[in-house]
C-alpha cells in the first residue's frame, strides 16, 4: 500500500489530510468572471437541500440556471430559499430518495412528462454512514446512495434522452467524488453491493472504496458517451474537505467532535463548491470531458479508475445487479 493510499486507511487519517488540503492551498488559475454564465440553461443538483450541494445550486441560480433540486427533504422551503438568495425565480423541486430505485425511476419518468431536457447536471448527493447499514433493498447503504443511484439515474436520462448527446450547449455531467477513492481495496464483484460489515473508524476507506467504483463508472461512461468531449462534457471533482452535515449518520457520541473539527478547519460550502461551478460555467470547458479537480488543482484519478477493463466490469457488474432487483436498463 502507497503512502498516498494509507491517508485514507483511516477515518482518522482521512480527517487529518482532509484539514491539510484546507491549510495549504495551492493557488488556481481557474477564474470565473460576472460573464460566465449560463442563462436558460437547466441544471439539475440531486443533494441540493443542504451543504455543498445548496450552495453548488445557489451559485448556478445566480448564473442564470433552471434550476431543478433532486432531494428527499427541505421541499418546497429550501427552493424557496435559493430564489431569494439567488433573485432567480427558475427554481423548483422534485423528490426523490436515492436509497431506492423505484423512486429514482418515478422521477425519471416524470422529468419525461414534463419535457425536461438537462443541459447540467451534477450528481452531488452522498452520504456517510455510521458503519455498515442496510438499504430496504438489501444492499449496503453507502453502495446505494454514493455509487448505484448515480449509474442507474444517469443511464435512464440518457435512454429516456433527458440528457441528449450532441445536444447544444454540450451537455455536462458533473459527479462529486472524493480523493478518498485512492484506497487499496480490490472491488469484489462476488459481493458487489452486499453489505460489508466495517466499524466507524473504517468507514471512510469504505466510503472510498464506493466512490472509486463511481469513478470507473464515470471514465467508462466518458469512453461510451463523450466521443472526447464531441458529444458530452464528463467531469468529476473531489471539492475538499466540506463542513456540512455528510456526518449526520456519524455515531452520536462523534458528533459534537466532528462538528467542531468540521466547523474549525474545514471549508465552507460555498467555497468547497468552486469546482463544480467552474465545471458548470467556464467556457474553458466547452468540448472537454475525462478532467478530474481536487478543489481547484488538475489531477489525475487513482490509476485503477482509467483501466478499461475495470470499467467494463463495474458495468457489467451494476447492470447484473440491477437485473436481480427488478430494475433492467
Amino acid at each position: 500500500m502507497s503512502d498516498n493510499n494509507k491517508q485514507f486507511d483511516s477515518t482518522f487519517k482521512a480527517t487529518v489530510t482532509g484539514i491539510k488540503d484546507v491549510l495549504f492551498p495551492k493557488k488556481t488559475d481557474k477564474i470565473l468572471s460576472d460573464k460566465d454564465r449560463i442563462d436558460g440553461q437547466t441544471v439539475l443538483i440531486t443533494g441540493s437541500n443542504t451543504g455543498l450541494g445548496f450552495a453548488i445550486a445557489t451559485k448556478l441560480a445566480k448564473r442564470g440556471g433552471n434550476i431543478i433540486m433532486a432531494v428527499r427533504s427541505g421541499i418546497p422551503e429550501k427552493g424557496q430559499e435559493i430564489q431569494q438568495l439567488s433573485d432567480n425565480k427558475n427554481v423548483r423541486m422534485e423528490f426523490v430518495e436515492l436509497s431506492e430505485l423505484q423512486s429514482i425511476q418515478d422521477l425519471v419518468l416524470r422529468l419525461k412528462e414534463q419535457n425536461i431536457t438537462i443541459d447540467i447536471l451534477v450528481c452531488n448527493a452522498g452520504m456517510v454512514s455510521a458503519g455498515s447499514k442496510e438499504a430496504a433493498n438489501g444492499l449496503d447503504l453507502m453502495f446505494a446512495v454514493n455509487y448505484l443511484s448515480t449509474f442507474y439515474f444517469v443511464n435512464l436520462l440518457l435512454q429516456h434522452q433527458i440528457i441528449k448527446p450532441k445536444n447544444t450547449p454540450r451537455p455536462r455531467l458533473i459527479f462529486v467524488s472524493s480523493e478518498s477513492h485512492r484506497v487499496d481495496l480490490p472491488i469484489d464483484y462476488t459481493t458487489f453491493g452486499q453489505p460489508i460489515p466495517y466499524s466507524a473508524a473504517k468507514v471512510v476507506k469504505f466510503y472510498g472504496y464506493y466512490k472509486l467504483i463511481l469513478n470507473m463508472f464515470i471514465v467508462e461512461l466518458h469512453r461510451r458517451y463523450a466521443n472526447e468531449g464531441k458529444d458530452l462534457s464528463i467531469f468529476t471533482l473531489c471539492p475538499g474537505a466540506v463542513h456540512s452535515d455528510i456526518s449526520r449518520n456519524s455515531p452520536t457520541v462523534l458528533k459534537p467532535i466532528l462538528w467542531l473539527v468540521f466547523k474549525t478547519f474545514f471549508q465552507t460550502p460555498i467555497k468547497a463548491s468552486r469546482p463544480a461551478v467552474y465545471f458548470a460555467c467556464s467556457p474553458k470547458m466547452e468540448g472537454q470531458s475525462n478532467l478530474y479537480l481536487h478543489m481547484m488543482q488538475d489531477k489525475l484519478m487513482a490509476d485503477p479508475a482509467y483501466v478499461e477493463e475495470n470499467g467494463q466490469q463495474v458495468w457489467a457488474a451494476s447492470e447484473k445487479l440491477l437485473k436481480e432487483l427488478g430494475f433492467n436498463l
